[in-house]
């Protein structure tokens, strides 16, 4: 009796391994990526179509990184822009929900898992570079019993002290901030000696990371305590109120850039918040987000109804103006060479982003949103289809 209940249970398993999978995580490469991608077009002064990525894909080279949803298993998949083919597949058998992809840098992308798991791959080479679990938070019991209906808040963001990127995951009411190189935990808040609430400590509502910067939107004992941390080791650097903040980017040179309420352009020093230099007549009022910035060594780089305006960052003085017609998207991508803004609803134009000449225009089948740009390439959503890359 014992030995058939042993080999039914052995049936039953295979069989449920075979429906559902085998646990864990596998990533399977499938040749080699051209990295980095030097399509023809790229670099020339026209704007030119050199290829399409799938919607909301991460770029890297010739491979655009989507999350990937199957029967048995949850991950990500690579795939060549150059001839759609798949570059490598990551995979992860009986998992909980993936948040990912995550953007490290050039190279590398975070996928991170609602039951704490971080994998950190290598785009070019299609391999898990190292893997990471968070400790549950505080909120782990109650986030996972209200997962059963909606999904319990985690926010994913990226920090850098100097050259090093950090990831930075809000979860379960803690913030987690992990070595971009090991996976290691770095610092958490709130931390025995940080927590300066009444018992319980801070509820975090959110948290913005900008360069080595991270900012903390939270409520204390009812009222908000906003603060801003290093985000090399965890210290509160200085406090804040409001949410203008909220979509602060960093400008390098110990700097960050964001919108008050009233559309003014302001940049505060990173170390103590302190405000450096504003423009109140940006017309940033209905563009408020610092995703849409420009942002290159020396300029920020803003899109108002009327035209486009290059701030030097060192003092805020106008580097360049251009006059363009109205359009209803306001981001501006630039590397500092060249400048991509919509002049109108479906016309994209190439500026030189030292002094503002228009460079080229190209008018596009529907309307367009520049969505990103990296290594002399970007890409303009198009309608409601797949990125178009351009070079």
């Amino acid at each position: 009796m014992r030995l058939i209940q042993i080999v039914s249970c052995a049936v039953v398993s295979i069989l449920l391994l075979g429906l559902v999978g085998w646990p864990g995580e596998t990533m399977m490469p499938m040749g080699d990526s051209s990295y980095p991608w030097r399509p023809a077009g790229w670099g020339t002064a026209g704007i030119d179509v050199v290829g399409r990525a799938p919607f909301a894909a991460e770029v890297y080279g010739d491979v655009a990184v989507r999350s990937r949803w199957g029967l048995r298993t949850e991950g990500l998949v690579g795939e060549r822009i150059t001839d759609g083919s798949t570059a490598w597949r990551y995979e992860n058998g009986w998992a909980d929900d993936s948040l990912g992809p995550v953007r490290m840098n050039d190279r590398r992308v975070a996928d991170i898992w609602r039951d704490g798991r971080v994998s950190l791959i290598d785009v070019p080479d299609g391999r898990i570079v190292w893997q990471a679990d968070l400790p549950p938070g505080p909120d782990h019991e109650a986030n996972r019993a209200y997962d059963e209906e909606w999904g319990a808040a985690w926010e994913i963001s990226v920090a850098r002290d100097g050259s090093v990127p950090l990831v930075v995951v809000l979860h379960d009411g803690r913030l987690d901030v992990l070595d971009g190189r090991t996976g290691a935990i770095r610092w958490s808040y709130p931390s025995a000696s940080s927590a300066s609430c009444p018992a319980g400590g801070p509820v975090l509502g959110s948290v913005r990371s900008a360069g080595q910067t991270v900012l903390v939107f939270q409520d204390c004992a009812g009222a908000e305590s906003n603060v801003a941390l290093s985000a090399a080791d965890g210290r509160r650097l200085w406090g804040f109120d409001g949410g203008e903040l909220w979509h602060a980017r960093a400008l390098g040179a110990d700097r960050l850039a964001s919108v008050d309420d009233g559309g003014a352009l302001v940049v505060r020093r990173v170390q103590d918040g302190k405000i450096l230099w504003r423009v109140p007549s940006a017309g940033l009022k209905d563009n408020p987000y610092g995703e849409a910035m420009g942002v290159s060594d020396e300029l920020v780089t803003v899109r108002s109804e009327t035209e486009v305006v290059a701030y030097r960052i060192a003092d805020g003085e106008v580097a360049w103006r251009r006059a363009l017609g109205d359009a209803w998207n306001g981001t501006v991508l630039t590397d500092g060479v060249d400048t991509y803004v919509a002049e109108d609803a479906t016309t994209l134009v190439k500026l030189d982003a030292r002094t503002g000449r228009i460079v080229d225009r190209h008018r596009f089948e529907d309307d367009i949103t520049p969505r990103w740009m990296r290594d002399g390439l970007a890409g303009i959503g198009v309608g409601t289809g797949d990125d178009v890359v351009i070079g």
